[in-house]
């Protein structure tokens, strides 16, 4: 960019006849009225561009748009780029209806620095020039242009020219330069083709920068294509930045696959959507309230498209109120974050309300959690201006998040991305796993896998404390994150944090203890000969346990061990059969002619009824035998 070339577009704004191209005419020596059908009705029908040389030696852009209320969805599109604003009100008819819709909507677009134009004073004495001054102060007062400079000028004759465009001067010199960082990014308000040439492409870069040779994309189609040449200002440039109005020379694509309303894009940076993340508000002049689910006319960027509105915790918005809301285009969009939209109802077409996108690609919330997370993140993403926090409040609210997804919703550069990172990493707010894919991963996230481990890894230990612990494949599922190479570098961070221990291949608790199998083992053996020596005089598992001198949880453990193994039943009212008991009864009972008696097996057992009834009953529900009533008969031998 030369020292000449500027980046920085003035825009027009106001009602229809009062003058707006012909001041541009009077400031730049442009007619920006390019079409016929602009002549012969002398409006402003389309956007018009032109250069604005200041007595400084440098050159901004200007953009003229429609005043006419048929022409919102131009003056929109040429508002969308604009740094400041130049709003005129001719001295002879005042403030008008659109006038007041400009303001508005400038407003809602987020301008916030300008200069208000009165035109046409050679036809108004100075009494009527001052009642149109006090119309405007009031008009202007509580928005950005309060306390903004009035200049009166006359585009016909050229008084007040000199004067404004020194204020203009001084405003552009003193504005904040836009953001030259993160991935470029260009709403189309202009396709056309030049023999020899091919497609090019108008607009105002709104992001970022692009070069000769860079490879672009127009969305959202998602078509790949290069720059072949750059203009700005009608000369050729080797690159151009945002806050430029740039023609764009591309090669790779025809002219019938892009128009008005795409975006011209960093390659692999921005993406199709059919979900904008917004933050809301309704005009105070409206007269009705926002509601739920209505089809409205959304306008962003150069975009103009029907969608849905969602509101996410009303179910109408009053006039002058705002909130976080969720908007559903009909057909998939692209536009960049922090981008300002417009929305207007149908009949009468009428300017309503708009906000700011929050996040360009955003998700349908699939549970009242997962909403009520959206809104809260909404709601604080909202009132923050630093990258940074946006960054941060992001992670949290998703808390995952790849890198390639991170740059599209944020639509910032690797580098940025990366300092950012490495200042909250810093602070312990992060961490960042590479696996191939890098991927952020929250401090809040981390806290919440940890707790959803160690209380598995808890009932885990409780349950099998034989087992040294779990694999990492029962790790994922426990995690729910299918990505092994993922966790295996998220239990790396919880193996530095010494709360976790790897033994072999298992993870294990760090203050549990490992299973003494020597002990329970032998624990197992005195449990048997206990049972040998009572024979069919059964133990109950408190009295096995009391004799044992083993704890309660030491007797489930054995018990459990030893069911695993079909060495053990549990019968009657609690009492323990050994397998080596049960077979011998088994033979006992084979060895029985005709039918079996509770008497006869109580007398060859040399037991008593408090042991043999349930010993049978057992063997019923076995089927070993059939109880037919008072005696039974042995079915299987």
């Amino acid at each position: 960019m030369t020292n000449r070339e500027y980046p920085f577009v003035l825009g027009t704004a106001g009602h229809i006849d009062h003058g707006k191209t012909a001041i541009v005419r009077a400031l730049s020596g442009v007619d920006c009225d390019r079409l016929l059908e602009e002549k012969k009705r002398g409006m402003t029908i389309e956007l018009g561009f032109a250069p604005l040389d200041l007595p400084s030696g440098k050159t901004i852009s200007i953009i003229d748009v429609p005043g006419h209320e048929k022409f919102i969805r131009q003056m929109v599109a040429g508002a969308a780029g604009i740094d400041a604003v130049m709003l005129v009100i001719a001295a002879d008819d005042g403030v008008m209806p659109q006038t007041r819709e400009h303001l508005e909507i400038l407003t809602l677009l987020g301008i916030q620095n300008g200069i208000a134009v009165i035109n046409k004073i050679d036809l108004v004495d100075e009494e009527m020039l001052e009642l149109a001054k006090d119309e405007i102060y009031s008009l202007t007062a509580g928005t950005f242009l309060e306390g903004k400079p009035l200049i009166p000028v006359s585009a016909l004759t050229g008084k007040g020219i000199p004067d404004l465009l020194s204020e203009i001067e001084g405003m552009v010199l003193s504005a904040k330069q836009r953001d030259r960082n993160g991935a470029f990014f260009m709403p189309v308000d202009r396709a056309f083709h030049i023999s020899g040439f091919g497609t090019v492409l108008t607009g105002t870069a709104m992001k970022g920068s692009v070069s000769e040779g860079d490879d672009v994309q127009i969305m959202p189609a998602g078509l790949a294509s290069k720059v072949r040449s750059l203009q700005v200002h009608g000369e050729n440039v080797g690159a151009a930045y945002a806050g430029q109005r740039v023609a764009i020379n591309i090669s790779g694509t025809s002219l019938d696959k892009v128009k008005r309303g795409d975006a011209l894009t960093a390659a692999e940076s921005f993406s199709a959507t059919g979900c904008l993340d917004v933050h809301v508000k309704v005009l105070s002049s409206f007269s009705e309230p926002v509601e739920h689910w209505q089809r409205l006319r959304l306008h962003v960027g150069t975009t103009d498209t029907i969608a849905r509105i969602s509101l996410l915790d009303r179910e109408r918005i009053l006039p002058g109120e705002s909130a976080p809301a969720q908007l559903l285009p009909e057909e998939e969009i692209t536009v960049s974050h922090d981008a300002h939209f417009i929305l207007r109802t149908y009949s009468p077409l009428r300017t309503i309300a708009g906000g700011r996108v929050l996040l360009p690609a955003g998700e349908r919330p699939k549970s009242k959690i997962s909403k009520a997370s959206l809104i809260s993140f909404l709601n604080k993403v909202s009132e923050s201006e630093n990258e940074k926090d946006r960054f941060a409040s992001l992670l949290d609210y998703k808390g995952i998040l790849k890198a390639r997804k991170a740059f599209l919703l944020l639509g910032t550069d690797k580098s940025r991305l990366e300092s950012i990172v490495s200042s909250l990493e810093a602070k312990g707010r992060m961490a960042t796993i590479k696996t191939g894919e890098t991927t952020y991963i929250s401090s809040e996230k981390i806290s919440f896998l940890k707790g959803v481990l160690g209380s598995e890894l808890k009932r885990f230990h409780g349950e099998h404390p034989e087992r040294k612990g779990i694999e990492i494949e029962e790790v994922s599922k426990c995690l729910m994150i299918n990505d092994i190479r993922f966790v295996k570098e998220l239990l790396r961070i919880f193996l530095r944090d010494r709360w976790l221990v790897l033994d072999g291949d298992r993870y294990r608790l760090s203050d549990f203890e490992p299973f003494d199998e020597a002990k329970f083992f032998s624990e197992v053996s005195k449990f048997r000969e206990l049972a040998i020596t009572a024979g069919y005089a059964m133990h109950s598992v408190e009295e096995a346990r009391s004799a044992l001198g083993v704890s309660e949880k030491e007797m489930t453990r054995m018990i459990a061990y030893l069911k695993e193994r079909k060495d053990l039943s549990i019968i009657g009212e609690g009492y323990l059969l050994f397998l080596t008991i049960e077979e011998d009864l088994r033979k006992k009972l084979a060895g029985i002619d005709g039918e079996i008696t509770l008497a006869g097996v109580r007398d060859i057992t040399n037991s008593s009824r408090k042991y043999i009834l349930p010993l049978l009953e057992y063997f019923d529900s076995k089927g070993v035998t059939r109880r037919v009533g008072d005696k039974r008969l042995l079915l299987k031998r």
